[in-house]
């Protein structure tokens, strides 16, 4: 019995020094800097800038997202993103409320006719020939 009693003490004890060496590793590293997460002060790639989103259903959505220069419409869903094109902020005109208008190319004023516009346009650039 006191040999399992000793067995046991010293495996608490080591398991006490191994956690105390941990946590002082930890805190050298924190002050040093090296959390092993981006800080504020160091951003590192492109930015990245959500410019409008606009539901398709319940579980899907279209964005339009700038990274660094580039501008990309996105595909969204619960389980994935696809780049749907790229394409210059010129070619769609953005205003307040996330709706997108046609600069031209629109028949008719309703956005229902627009947004096809959008679409179908986005769809002639990115289609595979």
């Amino acid at each position: 019995m006191g040999s399992t009693l000793m067995l046991f003490a010293r495996l608490i004890l080591s398991l006490a020094v191994v956690i105390g060496l941990m946590w002082v590793a930890a805190n050298v590293l924190r002050k040093r800097g090296f959390t092993g997460v981006a800080s504020k002060r160091s951003t590192r790639g492109p930015e990245v800038e959500l410019i409008s989103r606009r539901p398709l259903g319940r579980n899907a959505s279209i964005a339009v997202v700038r990274i660094g220069e580039r501008s990309l419409l996105v595909g969204v869903t619960e389980h994935q993103v696809t780049n749907l094109g790229d394409f210059e902020m010129a070619d769609i005109d953005l205003y307040e409320g996330n709706t997108w208008t046609v600069p031209s190319g629109a028949n008719g004023n309703s956005p229902a006719t627009a947004w096809k516009t959008v679409l179908d346009q986005m769809r002639n650039r990115t289609a595979r020939r």
